[in-house]
């Protein structure tokens, strides 16, 4: 009778722990903090040299995309170049040294107006990168290219047709693939149009925002598939002190390792001040894939849940001095020794105010990774296991005397 009271308690305490564990491993990825840690800018006229040794000027970065170790590339949105940097930090994420490194000539693609937006590096293997191109001809696509001498074209990823295909296009002008990110793992990537498809909806105004498509593109081996796509709710355009309003949308994006999207929005204005800069956390929970059924054509008059999201950074706060510039393009570099990593930033130079500049953060996990929580739920049953153990024990001696 003592034997199987023991394996029944005994049981009842395995179940508990294994309990705790599933609970924890369900738990949700962590919720982060953002904390900005400064700007520095290239001289307007600084050049470098393309893998052909041909001399090239910085200018109109747009995307940035982390390489490992202190080796990040941007690309400029219009001449199809890519400008390689190193940039290292100090423990708290700001900029202790920068310089260009080189560079890239992109390969002119037969019939294809280069506009690149976005940049995501493979790996070191593969030794290329994906950019994402916002022109609306020819329909939307995004572009790996190799690292090499020659640069090659390696792949065509082309969008789902509500995109638009050869006969229609339902991106706006200047508005369409502006973002690109890749998770470290390699295993998908996300995209999005900056602001409204035509059959989704108005653009931005001063008092409404416009409504984005996120594009996640499943990654397996070197093949990249479009797959689903969730509605995203880009701010109106901030109010001006002097001036009229003209544009908001969204920028770039940024996945972390656990999978957490980060979306950068940038608005701007014909007056003072110019720019804004927000940089939110996205949340999943309840969205709809609108990649399927009618939804997949078209969000005008239809039903559906948006993501949410919960702002980490915006511009205009006093901390982060009014970066003030046209902030464009965002990636994840390297984590420091305290677990957090860094965040690094460009602007586009192709505005009177804004200069070759390069921005930083820290971002910090608030709330523990899932493996933390794992952790815990661990130590937690363990000592459950061993209390049920000696509380047996003692009622066997003391049932034994």
């Amino acid at each position: 009778m003592q034997n199987l009271y023991f394996r029944r308690a005994f049981f009842a305490a395995a179940v508990a722990f294994v309990s705790i564990l599933h609970l924890a491993g369900s738990a949700s990825a962590a919720n982060y903090s953002i904390n900005y840690r400064g700007k520095t800018s290239f001289s307007a006229t600084a050049t470098t040299l393309d893998q052909n040794g041909v001399v090239f000027t910085v200018s109109e970065m747009s995307g940035i995309t982390y390489r490992g170790g202190n080796n990040f590339t941007a690309v400029s949105d219009e001449n199809g170049k890519l400008i390689d940097l190193n940039v290292t930090f100090n423990a708290d994420g700001s900029i202790a040294s920068n310089s260009i490194a080189g560079g890239h000539s992109l390969p002119t693609l037969q019939n294809v107006h280069n506009d690149y937006e976005g940049i995501a590096y493979t790996n070191a293997g593969r030794n290329s990168v994906f950019v994402s191109n916002e022109s609306i001809s020819p329909p939307p696509a995004i572009y790996e290219f190799s690292l090499g001498n020659p640069a090659t074209l390696l792949q065509t990823v082309n969008m789902p047709a509500v995109f638009g295909d050869q006969t229609h296009n339902n991106q706006r002008d200047n508005r369409g693939l502006e973002s690109l990110t890749r998770r470290p793992d390699g295993t998908e990537m996300w995209t999005a149009n900056e602001e409204a498809l035509t059959v989704d909806g108005p653009v931005a105004t001063a008092s409404t925002g416009t409504v984005v498509r996120l594009q996640r593109l499943a990654v397996s081996g070197n093949s990249v598939t479009p797959a689903q796509q969730y509605a995203y709710i880009v701010d109106a355009i901030h109010s001006p002190l002097v001036g009229t309003p003209d544009r908001s949308g969204l920028s770039d994006l940024v996945e972390l390792p656990d999978g957490t999207l980060l979306a950068l929005e940038r608005s701007a204005v014909s007056g003072l001040p110019i720019f804004r800069s927000r940089i939110y956390q996205i949340n999943f929970a309840g969205a709809t894939d609108i990649s399927q059924g009618a939804l997949a054509n078209g969000l005008i008059g239809q039903t559906y849940a948006p993501v949410t999201k919960t702002l980490l950074f915006t511009s205009d706060s006093p901390s982060s001095n009014s970066i003030g510039e046209n902030f464009e393009g965002l990636c994840l570099g390297p984590q420091f020794p305290s677990g957090n990593y860094s965040l690094l930033g460009v602007c586009d130079n192709g505005d009177p105010v804004s200069g070759n500049t390069l921005v930083a953060f820290e971002l910090v996990a608030t709330v523990p990774e899932p493996e933390t929580w794992i952790l815990a739920a661990g130590g937690a049953g363990a000592v459950l296991l061993l209390a049920v153990l000696r509380q047996l024990f003692k009622r066997g001696k003391h049932q034994g005397a």
